[in-house]
């Protein structure tokens, strides 16, 4: 009977672990399309100002309509990225208390020799991500920020004049350098472990996979810096 109980718990604890990983691996992909399409969206610098302008202007108020009503569709998005926010961070705290207590036994101690650094600074880059979101939101989105480091002011509201204005500093467009690479690199690791948290890593698909991972980060980063390069350099003006 004790042996049936054990190992009945064991079990629990394995299968709640699964499903915990594949919570994570889900909201995880919901950002990467979030993120590939947000900077798709950014791309329309390129096309001018009007074209952008009215870009986000249909993201803001027109999107779906008459599904939704007048910027609805935007907010229905913001709360499930919020709830998908949550959902993630709840699979992370949940998956790393687990290790923590479980990193006394020689599984987990063999186990982490072999993580790759990617895997051991997740956590880091995580927290640099929260961090990062809220400045870019307070940037762009309420435009919250002061002047001198937003560099630009309450009166500038077109869009694109606020990435013009903004990218004209060198420090900023250094900093979304650096926020856009920790985003990728976390992306590609989190890609990675979508697809072992769902089964699909076998022999024959581990390096195409791998492969995978690393172009999604690459074209994330590429796709995100390409205006913000751009209107440093005087290319979008």
């Amino acid at each position: 009977m004790a042996t049936t109980t054990v190992a009945t718990k064991k079990r629990r604890a394995w299968t709640t672990s699964v499903f915990i990983k594949q919570l994570m691996a889900v909201s995880g992909f919901v950002f990467v399309f979030f993120l590939l399409f947000h900077s798709y969206g950014n791309l329309k610098m390129f096309l001018g100002e009007q074209v952008y302008n009215d870009y986000a202007h249909w993201l803001h108020e027109e999107a779906f309509v008459p599904i939704f009503p007048h910027g609805g569709f935007l907010w229905v998005f913001r709360a499930a990225m919020v709830l998908m926010l949550i959902i993630h961070l709840y699979a992370a705290a949940y998956t790393w208390l687990r290790s923590r207590r479980a990193r006394s036994t020689r599984y987990v101690v063999v186990k982490s020799v072999s993580d790759s650094y990617a895997a051991r600074t997740m956590r880091l880059t995580g927290v640099v991500l929260i961090f990062g979101i809220v400045f870019h939101l307070l940037h762009f989105t309420t435009a919250s920020l002061p002047r001198q480091l937003a560099n630009f002011g309450s009166e500038t509201t077109a869009p694109y004049s606020r990435m013009v204005a903004a990218f004209q500093s060198p420090w900023l467009v250094l900093f979304y350098a650096v926020f856009v690479g920790v985003v990728c690199f976390h992306v590609s690791h989190g890609f990675w472990s979508m697809f072992q948290s769902l089964g699909w890593v076998r022999p024959a698909t581990r390096k195409p996979l791998v492969v995978l991972s690393g172009l999604v980060g690459v074209i994330i980063f590429v796709m995100f810096l390409a205006p913000p390069t751009a209107i440093a350099t005087g290319i979008i003006h």
